[in-house]
């Protein structure tokens, strides 16, 4: 290899700029090149260097000199057979006008189709000669995983483009000829910025960067950094979306424009929208009361329960982490699980034989101790774990759980943060809430997983069960508004310092730990997206109902909410009250 200073001294010479294409590229981004290859018996001498940028340099490799003009093949693609739903298409014709001048942001709700969107519009750039590379910037390697599935010809729908994928592929290697780009995620981008900005300037180029959930790209944080290091001079065109583009902080996003201070989409697509228009499902949220009973830290006993309404913001936040956290009999937790699995069941009795549940828990020995509870109280197996103990959401042992689940029968999938975004799985039509990620951006982007249609039950609804926190509560709500890309925060924090622990009353003392002591769970509310509801009492009067008629073709929850606005079936129910 030719050392630095050998380097510098042909960069100079050369003016500051790569041999071949003739860039002003900074040093630091310059590779020692020989001239002739060493590979076929060129010297390491000052007379045989040369130095190029990084992307002259991959693309030469060991060849002969070359700057070679790159035109892909369009014969080697394939286009989607699926018809583009309404919103694609109106979404299509504004990106397709814009893209070549200015960077796109498209926000369409989770399961609104974004990733065929995005394959469409990589198709059709390439078809016309626009673009010759594509590379695409997603948040983990189980997403990479969907991106390369729906890309290749297992996923007729969508068209088929011959990506490279970091699991079998190096930044460092060329993308080679014979592939139209590769898909990347963003720590892998912040690695090796560098190499991700020679493939993007490769000579003769034209190259496609598409960011799949760009609110991960902070303009002030390092993947939104080395983002623009890589793209912002070197992308012909740059296309973000997100399905739910805001970050609880208010710094900018990269490539997204912006208007006083709030970042505006070219297209939005509203889940309301997406269900009026049978693009996504609608949403069942069961609410999970009772009594939780802890230990403070200022060493009191508190016995609180959902309907409490005088406790302060810290006494809120213990309540809500003992019934998170407490999975013992007859818990709150545990009544969430069991009753979300019957549910489970019945749906496979009337005929969606695959569907599934996700529960996304705090951590890893949450997660461990609900699979525990799942397989001894519930299944009588263990369900499938997806949890990186290396707090990596690109650890492969997760995202590799997270395929063998999405092709498997099981019934459920217990997770930490590897199934809260990007992730199609279809079958899902549950979520457990457990976790302490409680952020509007969270809270939806995890109530997203059971919003996808099924062409096998089209019929069908997402159901998602939480403690009743009135924060959880209201964003519920609230989950088919608009919410401008950058609002201000709304964070719910589960860890507080001791030292202003206060549940009610005046603090006596400080020294032990926070410990959960028992919870009880009780039925809560029930209400869905399209703003129907029913109170706990009724769900109770349905669940005897449907018990003494041996109603197979419904369950609980759903029968409440339809006798919620059918007077009739409502007072049928109603004459079971005294039986409870």
């Amino acid at each position: 290899m030719f050392t630095r200073s050998q380097v510098w001294r042909a960069w100079q010479l050369q003016g500051c700029v790569c041999k071949l294409c003739g860039r002003a590229i900074p040093f630091d981004l310059m590779h020692g090149d020989h001239i002739v290859p060493w590979s076929l018996g060129g010297p390491t001498t000052i007379a045989n260097l040369q130095a190029l940028c990084g992307s002259c340099n991959l693309r030469k490799g060991s060849h002969p000199q070359e700057v070679a003009q790159a035109l892909f093949s369009v014969e080697r693609l394939a286009p989607g057979r699926a018809e583009l739903r309404r919103w694609q298409e109106e979404a299509m014709t504004i990106v397709l006008g814009v893209i070549e001048h200015e960077p796109v942001l498209v926000e369409a709700c989770p399961g609104a189709g974004k990733t065929q969107f995005g394959l469409e519009v990589a198709y059709r750039l390439v078809a016309a000669g626009q673009i010759s590379r594509v590379l695409i910037v997603v948040p983990t390697l189980a997403i990479a995983d969907e991106w390369q599935r729906s890309a290749s010809v297992a996923t007729p729908g969508a068209p088929t483009l011959p990506l490279r994928s970091q699991r079998d592929w190096r930044a460092v290697d060329p993308i080679g000829d014979e592939w139209l780009g590769a898909i990347i995620t963003y720590q892998s981008l912040f690695a090796s910025t560098e190499m991700f900005l020679a493939h993007a300037t490769d000579p003769g180029q034209r190259t496609l960067v598409i960011f799949d959930e760009v609110h991960h790209a902070g303009a002030n944080a390092a993947w939104g950094a080395s983002a623009q290091e890589a793209f912002a001079s070197g992308a012909a065109a740059i296309l973000s979306m997100s399905g739910t583009p805001f970050r609880t902080k208010r710094d900018p996003i990269v490539f997204v424009p912006s208007e006083a201070g709030n970042a505006r989409p070219h297209f939005r697509y509203s889940y309301d929208q997406a269900i009026l228009d049978g693009a996504c499902r609608p949403v069942q949220f069961v609410e999970a009361r009772g009594e939780t009973t802890f230990r403070t830290e200022d060493n009191q006993v508190h016995s609180v329960t959902f309907d409490d309404t005088t406790l302060t913001r810290v006494g809120e936040q213990r309540r809500l982490r003992s019934a998170l956290e407490w999975i013992g009999e007859g818990s709150i937790a545990e009544m969430m699980l069991a009753h979300a699995n019957r549910y489970i069941i019945g749906l496979r009795q009337r005929g969606d034989h695959d569907a599934a549940g996700l529960v996304v828990c705090i951590d890893c020995d949450h997660a461990d101790r609900v699979a525990v509870h799942l397989a001894s109280h519930v299944l009588g197996f263990r369900p499938v774990v997806a949890c990186s103990r290396l707090y990596d959401e690109n650890d492969p042992d997760p995202a590799n759980a997270i395929r063998q689940f999405r092709a498997s029968h099981d019934p459920w999938i217990v997770t930490v943060n590897m199934v809260s975004e990007g992730v199609d799985i279809r079958r899902l039509r549950v979520v457990v809430y457990l976790t302490s990620r409680l952020t509007q951006l969270a809270f939806r982007q995890i109530v997203g997983r059971v919003v996808r249609t099924d062409p096998s039950n089209v019929d069908d609804h997402g159901r998602v069960y939480f403690p009743a926190d009135h924060r959880l509560v209201n964003m519920a709500k609230h989950v088919t508004q608009d919410v401008d890309l950058l609002p201000a925060p709304i964070v719910i924090v589960t860890d507080q310092d001791p030292a202003r622990i206060r549940i009610e009353g005046d603090n006596d003392g400080l020294g032990v730990p926070f410990e959960t002591l028992k919870t009880v769970g009780e039925q809560g509310n029930v209400f869905d997206t399209y703003g129907h509801q029913a109170d706990a009492a009724l769900v109770a009067c349905a669940r005897l109902f449907i018990e003494r008629e041996r109603l197979t073709g419904t369950d609980p929850e759903s029968l409440a909410i339809a006798a919620a606005d059918n007077p009739e079936l409502r007072g049928a129910l109603l004459t079971l009250r005294e039986d409870l």
